[in-house]
C-alpha cells in the first residue's frame, strides 16, 4: 500500500488550470502547483470584499508559502459547468498546522457555505477530523463558482492544493485511512516489542527511549491532522501552540537515551562538556521557544538538529570503533530518525514540497528506528551475554584471565596449539605480604597495591619471551592469569630458559614500591611445575606448581621448583593432617609434665605440661611438626580443648597435687582469637572443682599475635577467674613488648635459644640478661627455659631469675613418674 501511495504522488499529473480558465469536469484527481491568485491583507476585510476586490495577483502567492505576519487569500474560480448536470469537487489540504483557516463558498456574489479548519479554530461539530481537510466545492450549472481561502499564523502557511472528484476523494480518503492505520499499528507493534524486550533485560535508559517514541507520536499526529482524533481540542491546541517546545522535548529526550545506550563503552566520557552542559544547552532552548518568533524558533531548531545528526553520529562511531556491536544497529535507526526529522523541517523552509512522499518520510523512518532500535536491543542484550561470560572469565579489577579461564578454557586451549611443545611449565607467582599490608594500610588500599603489581608483571610478561599467551572473546590476549586475589600463574613454553624468565619476574617484584610516601619491598614466593609430557593434566600441574610454591621458606630464597621430595613431604604433611584429625576426635594424644624449679633453692614449684602425640602409624610426632600444623588447618582450638580436658580431669584426680604446686598449660594465640574461649575454659575447671589460681595460661608467642577486643575480653575473663598468664618463647615471636602490655603478662619465659647460648654468644648473653631486668622492673615471673649446664643455671641465679627448667634439672615425664617425683 505504501510504495502504491508513493507512485501515485510520482504519477501525479500536472497543473490543469489557471485563474477563470474552465478545465475538464471528468473522473480527475489533480495537484495544483501553479501560482493562485492571492491578496495580503493590510487591515481586516470580509469575504464579500475580499472577493469584489481587485488585488488577487500570482506573484503574490510564493511570498504567502512562508512564515508571515500578515493573513493571505487564496482565490479559486471555476466556470459554469454544463445545464442539467450536478458536479460537486473536493478540495485536500495536506497541511494541518495553520492557525487561522478559512474557505468562502461563492456563487458569483452569494455566499453559500464557509468552514472553519484552522488549528487553533472550532471545527462546527465535524466527528470526522483525522480524514483531513476536505472542502466540497458545489458546482453550479447557472453562475461562476468561486472558493475563497483565508488563512494566517505563526506556522508556514504552506497550502499544496489537491483537486478530486468524488470518488477520487473517497478514494484518497481510504488510502490515507489505510496508510495511517498501517503507520500506528507498526509503531504500536514495534514499541510494544521493545517494551517487552525493555521487560526482560532491563536497558538502562528506556524511559528515554518510551519517551521519544510518545513525542515523535505526538509530532506525527499534529503534521498528520489526526491529533484531533486522539486528543481533547484543549490538548489539541496547547500541542499545536507549544509545537517547538515538543520537539525541544524530543530532541533532549533523544540525547540523554544517546547518553544511557553508550553509557557502556564511557561514550562521550563522564567529564566531556557536552555531559556537563547539554542538558542546560536543551533548557535554554526551550526558554527561547517562549520568547522567539516562531521563525527563529524554527530556524534553531534546526541547527540542534544537524548538530545532534554529526554529534551522535561521531559517538556511534567511536563506540563501534571500541568493540560496541550493538551501536550499529543504534546508528541505523539513529540515521533514519534524525533524516527523517530533518527532512520534515526542510517541509517548513518550503526546501521540500508537501505531497505524498514527503508525508510519508517522517513515520516511515519512525518504523524504521523502532525496527532498527528492537535489533540494537537485541544486540545488545546478547553483548551483555558475551560480556557476562567474559566477566565470569576475567578478573574484576584487573581485567585478565581468571581461575575459571584457567580450567575451563585453558585446556582446551593447549590442545588446540598447531605447534604443542614437547614440554612447558606452569609458573606460580604468590605475594605473600598481604596481610601485612592490610594492617598498614586497610583492605581497600592494599587490593589496589596488589592489583597494581600484578599489571606490573603482566606488562613485563608481555615482554617475555617464550610466553604462553591467553587470548579472549574481546580480542585481548594476556600473558598472566590471576587464579587468586594474591596468586597469578604464566606459562612458559621454554622450560629451557625458566632461569631468565624468573629472573625478569623477580626484577619486577623486587623493585620498591611506595605508597602513602612509604617505600617498601614486596614478599614474594614462586613455584614451578613442569608438564611431563604433552597431555599432562593441568589440575596436577596447578597442584604440583602450588606445592612447590608452599615450599618457598626463607633459606631456599624466593623460588622452587617442582620435585618429587616436595610431593612426597607435601604427601606426609596431608597424611599428617588426616591422622591428627582423627586422633584428635578420639583422644589419643596424651600430655607429660617437665618440673619447673625455683632456682635459689632449687625446689620443684610446678610443672609444664607439654603435649605429646604417638600415632598407629607414624609413631612419636614431635609438637614442632604437628602443632604448626594444627594452627593452619585450624584444628588448634579442638586440640587445646582435648589438652585442658585431659590436665583438669587428671589434676581433680590427685587434688593433693596442687597444695603447692601450680601447673602451666600451653595454648596457642589463635585461642585467644575465639570469642567464647574463656568461658569455656572457666566452665571446664568449675566442672571438675579446681582452683584457677593453681594454673598458669602460657601463650605461645610464636603464632602471629592480633590484640582486638575479643584478645582483651578473654585476657580479661581468664584474669578474673584467678588464671595467671605467661608468654611462652619470649623474644622469638611477633610485637613481643606489646603483648607484654596486652596480656597482663604476670610471668615471662625466657626462649631456650637465648638459654642454650648464654656462654657462647655475647648478644643472647646480652639480651637474657635485659630480659630478665624487664621482669624485674615490671614486676613479673622471670622462667628460663632450656638449662642444660650447671654454668648456666649459676649466670641465671647471679642475674636473679626467678624459675628455670631445663634437662639439666628434670627432662619431661609422664604424669605417673611427675607424681612419683613429687612423693
Amino acid at each position: 500500500m505504501v510504495s502504491r501511495l508513493i507512485l501515485l504522488c510520482i504519477l501525479l499529473a500536472p497543473p490543469l488550470w489557471a485563474q477563470n480558465v474552465a478545465f475538464p469536469l471528468e473522473k480527475m484527481e489533480s495537484r495544483i502547483d501553479t501560482p493562485i491568485p492571492t491578496f495580503k491583507e493590510t487591515h481586516t476585510i470580509s469575504a464579500q470584499e475580499a472577493l469584489l476586490t481587485s488585488e488577487f495577483k500570482e506573484a503574490t502567492y510564493n511570498e504567502s508559502q512562508g512564515f508571515s505576519k500578515h493573513a493571505y487569500w487564496h482565490k479559486l474560480s471555476f466556470p459554469k459547468i454544463t445545464p442539467g448536470t450536478k458536479k460537486t469537487l473536493f478540495l485536500g489540504l495536506n497541511y494541518f498546522v495553520i492557525e487561522h483557516l478559512d474557505f468562502y463558498l461563492f456563487h458569483d456574489e452569494q455566499l453559500q457555505s464557509q468552514w472553519k479548519r484552522g488549528a487553533l479554530e472550532n471545527w462546527q461539530g465535524d466527528t470526522q477530523h483525522y480524514e483531513g481537510i476536505w472542502i466540497p466545492i458545489t458546482l453550479s450549472d447557472l453562475h461562476d463558482t468561486t472558493l475563497l481561502i483565508r488563512k494566517q499564523g505563526n506556522s508556514p502557511l504552506l497550502t499544496p492544493f489537491m483537486l478530486f472528484d468524488e470518488k477520487s476523494a473517497e478514494t484518497r480518503k481510504e488510502q490515507k485511512l489505510i496508510f495511517w492505520t498501517f503507520i500506528i499499528s507498526s509503531l504500536a507493534i514495534l514499541l510494544a516489542h521493545n517494551v517487552f524486550v525493555f521487560i526482560l533485560l532491563r536497558q538502562p535508559g528506556f524511559i528515554y527511549y518510551l519517551g521519544l517514541n510518545i513525542i515523535i507520536f505526538i509530532a506525527l499526529s499534529v503534521i498528520t491532522g489526526f491529533s484531533r482524533w486522539i486528543f481533547s481540542e484543549e490538548i489539541n491546541q496547547w500541542i499545536l501552540k507549544n509545537l517547538f517546545v515538543i520537539f525541544g522535548i524530543g530532541a533532549w529526550i533523544l540525547f540523554r537515551f544517546s547518553l544511557y545506550f553508550l553509557k557502556e563503552v564511557q561514550i562521550p566520557p563522564p567529564q566531556s562538556l557536552i555531559r556537563k552542559y547539554g542538558d542546560s544547552l536543551f533548557i535554554a532552548f526551550l526558554l527561547l521557544t517562549q520568547l522567539l518568533p516562531v521563525k527563529s524558533v524554527a530556524f534553531l531548531f534546526g541547527v540542534i538538529e544537524f548538530c545532534m545528526f554529526l554529534m551522535c553520529t561521531y559517538w556511534g562511531v567511536k563506540a563501534y570503533a571500541k568493540g560496541f556491536t550493538a551501536v550499529r544497529f543504534y546508528l541505523f535507526s539513529w540515521f533514519f530518525l534524525i533524516i527523517g526529522s530533518i527532512l520534515n523541517t526542510f517541509i517548513f523552509w518550503k526546501i521540500l514540497p508537501i505531497n505524498l512522499f514527503t508525508e510519508s518520510i517522517l513515520p516511515v523512518c519512525s518504523i524504521l528506528q523502532l525496527l532498527g532500535f528492537a535489533f540494537a536491543f537485541a544486540d545488545k542484550a546478547k553483548q551483555f551475554e558475551r560480556n557476562r561470560k567474559l566477566q565470569a572469565l576475567t578478573d574484576l579489577q584487573t581485567g585478565l584471565p581468571n581461575r575459571n579461564y584457567f580450567f575451563s578454557k585453558l585446556p582446551s586451549l593447549l590442545k588446540e596449539m598447531t605447534r604443542k611443545p614437547p614440554q612447558f611449565a606452569l609458573i606460580m607467582i604468590e605475594i605473600s605480604n598481604y596481610q601485612t599490608l592490610s594492617q598498614a594500610f586497610g583492605p581497600a588500599k592494599t587490593d589496589s597495591v596488589i592489583s597494581d603489581i600484578i599489571q606490573s608483571l603482566h606488562q613485563q610478561a608481555l615482554d617475555i619471551k617464550d610466553v604462553l599467551p591467553f587470548p579472549l572473546s574481546n580480542k585481548n590476549s594476556y600473558k598472566v592469569i590471576r587464579i587468586t586475589a594474591t596468586n597469578i600463574v604464566l606459562i612458559s613454553t621454554n622450560p629451557e630458559i625458566i632461569h631468565q624468565q624468573i629472573r625478569q619476574i623477580q626484577n619486577v617484584l623486587d623493585a620498591p614500591t611506595q605508597v602513602n610516601k612509604i617505600q617498601f619491598r614486596h614478599q614474594y614466593k614462586i613455584g614451578s611445575a613442569l608438564s611431563s609430557s604433552q597431555e599432562t593434566d593441568l589440575d596436577k600441574l596447578y597442584q604440583n606448581a602450588l606445592i612447590a610454591n608452599r615450599s618457598v621458606s626463607y633459606s631456599s630464597g624466593t623460588w622452587v621448583a617442582f620435585n618429587e621430595n616436595l610431593k612426597n613431604n607435601h604427601a606426609h604433611q596431608l597424611n599428617l593432617i588426616t591422622q591428627l584429625t582423627d586422633d584428635i576426635q578420639y583422644e589419643k594424644l596424651y600430655f607429660h609434665i617437665q618440673p619447673q624449679v625455683n632456682l635459689v633453692d632449687r625446689s620443684i614449684i610446678g610443672g609444664e605440661v607439654l603435649i605429646r602425640w604417638h600415632n598407629q602409624h607414624l609413631g612419636q610426632v614431635s609438637p614442632a611438626e604437628f602443632i604448626p600444623l594444627a594452627e593452619q588447618t585450624g584444628l588448634i582450638n579442638k586440640l587445646t580443648d582435648m589438652l585442658l580436658e585431659k590436665v583438669f580431669s587428671w589434676v581433680s584426680l590427685h587434688p593433693e597435687l596442687l597444695a603447692k604446686q601450680r601447673l602451666s598449660v600451653n595454648i596457642s594465640a589463635l585461642d585467644l582469637l575465639q570469642e567464647d574461649f574463656a568461658e569455656g575454659v572457666i566452665k571446664q575447671i568449675k566442672t571438675h572443682q579446681l582452683s584457677a589460681s593453681k594454673f598458669t595460661i602460657e601463650i605461645t608467642e610464636t603464632s602471629i599475635f592480633q590484640n582486638n577486643d575479643i584478645v582483651h575480653n578473654n585476657v580479661k575473663q581468664l584474669h578474673q577467674a584467678g588464671f595467671k598468664l605467661a608468654i611462652d618463647d619470649f623474644g622469638v615471636g611477633y610485637s613481643s613488648m606489646q603483648n607484654l602490655v596486652a596480656l597482663e603478662t604476670d610471668e615471662l619465659k625466657i626462649d631456650q635459644f637465648f638459654v642454650m647460648n648464654l656462654l657462647n654468644d655475647p648478644q643472647s648473653h646480652i639480651l637474657c640478661k635485659n630480659m630478665i631486668d624487664l621482669c624485674k622492673a615490671l614486676n613479673i615471673v622471670s622462667v628460663a627455659e632450656g638449662i642444660e649446664s650447671e654454668d648456666v643455671l649459676k649466670l641465671l641465679l647471679e642475674w636473679q631469675c626467678q624459675v628455670g627448667q631445663g634437662y639439666h634439672l628434670y627432662r619431661p615425664m609422664s604424669p605417673t613418674d611427675y607424681l612419683m617425683l613429687l612423693d
